[in-house]
């Protein structure tokens, strides 16, 4: 960044050469704000909505065990395991999460935490069980579940806004037919990409050798919490003739489609998903060294209505189709409860449903959010429950009678925000009462944490979980850290 302030100096201007210098080192005013060279931005507890355990009657703490978490291989997040009843749209059940204390990554100020909605595979031991396996799981606690009985999710998404299915998909979201294809891990959502073209030209070249080892395609994570489309820069061992995004920048021009073959389907990226409008700038990256794959980032969930369907966990489904334009998201079409199959959003139709929030740019800007929250789930889930169960007006409402038991299959569709098309965020509810935080959705990790005050040690609400395994020695330390001994 120097190097522009002394663009177009005379080569004897070496005063201002070394001004250039030390101002770089000290920090300058560029264009009305200031740019910190060698300095990571702070991150600011105080601007994350944090979940307050005292004031939860559910609460639990977990002992002997803490959380640690590297987050996008840069923010490292430290806190402790709690327990407690977690609700996302309609559904809800007591579960174990990550309650962050400590965060050392700027990228986190004004945002509450992370939801992964990845596999048990890819979970932490200290957290076995994800969110959406904890949601749809019927062995937990009847008191304190209501559980999607379908293990299905779909995510939808336009340029500026998304929702979330919870229990299947709506089929006038997508056009044509839905294209299903098995996942390559069961670690994360990967799928066969077998070719990348871009203006007729091949990104994915796979030599003879490999061809003749029938090695003719490449792992494509879909992960939501990647902004861009993300491909390698080297001919992956020899497995490739030339590097793919080298092949790329030497071709790349506006208004053109991407089209990625995927299980043997062509699927279209248009050239308004992987070009950033804000940005006036490609959505387009180099994987890491190492990565030997495509990161299917968010100009893919852009482009295309993604199903992950866990009803068989240790056999995943993807299903792709290329969305429909015309449809509307749940914040515009879902003015009543009772809409298709269930909708959960009230609200004005031109506001997100995301709450005010502050969230910091990367160059530490601070940026206010005054979307008004919409999502009422719980008050809906009691309007729904006295309906549904009403046999005379049954007909009338036109959604299945719920279970009993605790738990349904009504599809249920849950709003986005989709902030600078770069990052997905839902609301969550947690506690008894719920307390609301808004957190990062990704497909791309399997872990539950928010931003929490330290566990309280002495409160009338508070309460301690035990794990099945107490390390020998522990259990009277652990004992007399809780008693403030």
């Amino acid at each position: 960044r120097g190097g522009g302030l002394v663009q177009g100096c005379s080569s004897g201007s070496g005063l201002v050469l070394v001004l250039a210098v030390v101002a770089s080192a000290l920090g300058l005013v560029r264009g009305g704000e200031v740019i910190q060279v060698g300095h990571q931005p702070k991150f600011f507890m105080n601007e994350t909505h944090r979940f307050h355990p005292a004031q939860s009657l559910s609460f639990a703490h977990v002992l002997f065990v803490g959380f640690s978490l590297t987050y996008a291989d840069t923010a490292q997040l430290r806190g402790y395991i709690a327990q407690d009843v977690v609700q996302v749209g309609r559904y809800y059940a007591k579960t174990k999460f990550g309650c962050i204390t400590q965060c050392d990554s700027a990228d986190f100020d004004g945002i509450d935490g992370i939801l992964g909605l990845g596999m048990p595979d890819a979970a932490m031991s200290s957290i076995p069980e994800p969110l959406f396996f904890a949601l749809s799981d019927e062995t937990g606690d009847p008191a304190n579940q209501y559980i999607l009985r379908r293990r299905i999710f779909t995510l939808v998404s336009t340029d500026g806004a998304a929702e979330l299915h919870l229990g299947g998909y709506d089929p006038h979201a997508f056009t044509g037919s839905m294209h299903y294809v098995k996942t390559t891990s069961n670690a994360e959502y990967s799928v066969p990409i077998t070719s990348i073209t871009f203006d007729g030209h091949e990104l994915l070249n796979f030599a003879t050798a490999a061809q003749a080892k029938g090695k003719a395609s490449i792992p494509g994570i879909l992960d939501s919490g990647t902004s861009c489309l993300v491909i390698p820069d080297s001919p992956l061992g020899g497995l490739l003739l030339e590097p793919p995004y080298t092949r790329l920048m030497n071709v790349i021009k506006r208004d053109v489609p991407f089209y990625i073959t995927v299980g043997g389907q062509q699927l279209e990226i248009p050239f308004s998903s992987w070009w950033l409008d804000p940005n006036d700038r490609p959505c387009i990256q180099t994987a890491p060294a190492g990565f030997e794959g495509v990161l299917l980032g968010d100009v893919v969930f852009r482009s295309l209505v993604v199903v992950f369907d866990l009803s068989h966990p240790r056999a995943p489904v993807i299903g792709l189709a290329p969305r429909n334009p015309a449809y509307q998201l749940v914040d515009a079409s879902c003015g009543r409860v009772n809409d298709f199959k269930g909708c959960v959003a009230f609200g004005d139709v031109t506001k997100h449903p995301l709450g005010k929030r502050t969230v910091r740019s990367s160059e530490g800007r601070r940026k206010k959010r005054q979307n008004k929250f919409l999502s009422k789930a719980t008050a809906q889930l009691d309007w729904l429950e006295k309906k549904a169960m009403n046999q005379a007006k049954e007909q009338q409402l036109g959604v299945p009678r719920m279970d009993p038991s605790g738990g349904d299959t009504l599809l249920t569709k849950v709003p986005i925000d989709f902030y600078e098309e770069t990052q997905f965020f839902i609301n969550v509810s947690m506690g008894t009462p719920r307390q609301t935080t808004t957190v990062i959705l990704d497909t791309g990790s399997s872990v539950f944490g928010v931003f929490c005050d330290p566990a309280p040690k002495a409160h009338k609400h508070s309460h301690i979980y035990l794990p099945h395994f107490i390390p020998s020695g522990m259990l009277q330390q652990g004992w007399e850290s809780v008693r403030g001994a």
